[in-house]
C-alpha cells in the first residue's frame, strides 16, 4: 500500500501562536484542532511579520486537509496511508489542476479529488471567488474524470475585521489571486502592497453571517452529483465550515443540519458515494 505524500509544516519556523505551531505535531489532526487554530490566526494575523503569516497559512492548509484525511480514513480503512494531503497537480478536461487532497488508482486514475478553500480574511469578496473556484475545479476533473469524486471545503468566519491596513491587503490581494492556487496566493498575498496601508484606521468588527446564508443556499444546488452521468458542474459533496474565530468553535447552527453541508454529512456523503463506486 503505498504511503499518503505529505508537506512538512513541522520544519517551518514557529510562528508564536501555539494553537497553530501544535498543529504541525498532532498527528490525528480534527476540524476543531483547525478550527481552533484558524481562529487564533484571525485574531492575531495583523500581529505577525511576513515569515510567521506564510508559515501559519501553510501550518493550517495541511491541518485541514489533514483533518479531512483522517475523517475519510475512519470511514473508508482502505484510503488510510493512501490520500495526498497536499496540493497534488492532476490532469482536467481543461487544464491541470491543483488538488488539496486526492486519491489515484493504478486502474481509475484519479478517483478523489478535494479541493480546500478557507477564507480568513477579506470575506466579502473571497466567498464568491471560492464558490466559483470550486465549480471550475468539478468540471475540470469530471470533464476527464467522470468516475472522480469531487469534493469542496469553504471555511469561513462569523466576523471579518474592517479598516485596518491588514484588512485592505488582504482585499485587494482577493482581487488578483481570484484563480491562485493555494501556495500561488499565499505568495500574492504576502507580496501584494496595499497603497493606503500606511494610512490611519480604526479596527472593526463585521458580521459575515448574511454571506454565509447565501453561499449556503447556492451550494446546496451546487452539491448532489448522485453518479457518472450528472452534470460535470456538479460536486459529490460539499462542506461549508462556519466558526467563531472569538470563540475557536464551529457555529452550531450554520448550515442548518440536514443541509448536506455540516462537515460530518459532507464526510457521510463522500464515503457513501467512494463505496458505491468503487467497491472492491
Amino acid at each position: 500500500m503505498s504511503r499518503p505524500s505529505r508537506s512538512r509544516p513541522k520544519d517551518l519556523a514557529p510562528t508564536g501562536i501555539p494553537e497553530i505551531d501544535r498543529l504541525a505535531e498532532t498527528s490525528e489532526c480534527t476540524i476543531h484542532d483547525y478550527v481552533g487554530g484558524v481562529s487564533a490566526y484571525v485574531r492575531g494575523s495583523a500581529k505577525l511579520d511576513s515569515g510567521p503569516k506564510k508559515a501559519a497559512q501553510i501550518r493550517l492548509s495541511s491541518a485541514l486537509a489533514r483533518a479531512l484525511a483522517n475523517e475519510l480514513g475512519k470511514q473508508l480503512p482502505r484510503l488510510r496511508n493512501r490520500l495526498t494531503t497536499h496540493e497534488q497537480k492532476v490532469a482536467g478536461g481543461l487544464r491541470t489542476a491543483n488538488a488539496d487532497v486526492s486519491e489515484s488508482h493504478p486502474l481509475d486514475g484519479l478517483r478523489l479529488a478535494v479541493e480546500l478553500k478557507p477564507i480568513n480574511l477579506a470575506v466579502g469578496r473571497a466567498v464568491w471567488n471560492r464558490f466559483g473556484d470550486i465549480r471550475t475545479f468539478a468540471v475540470n476533473i469530471h470533464l476527464k474524470f467522470p468516475f472522480a469524486i469531487v469534493g469542496g471545503v469553504l471555511v469561513i468566519p462569523t466576523y471579518e475585521e474592517t479598516g485596518t491596513p491588514a484588512a485592505r491587503k488582504a482585499a485587494l490581494a482577493e482581487e488578483i489571486a481570484a484563480e491562485a492556487s493555494t501556495e500561488a496566493q499565499i505568495e500574492r498575498e504576502e507580496d501584494t502592497e496595499d497603497a493606503s496601508s500606511k494610512s490611519s484606521a480604526v479596527p472593526a468588527r463585521k458580521s459575515t453571517v448574511h454571506l454565509v446564508n447565501r453561499a449556503i443556499e447556492r451550494l446546496v444546488r451546487a452539491g448532489g452529483r448522485k453518479s457518472e452521468a450528472d452534470a460535470a458542474h456538479l460536486l459529490e459533496g460539499i462542506a461549508v465550515v462556519v466558526y467563531d474565530p472569538e470563540t475557536g468553535k464551529v457555529d452550531g447552527a450554520l448550515p442548518e443540519a440536514g443541509s448536506g453541508l455540516r462537515w460530518e454529512e459532507f464526510i457521510a456523503s463522500i464515503a457513501a458515494t467512494y463505496r458505491a463506486r468503487f467497491e472492491d
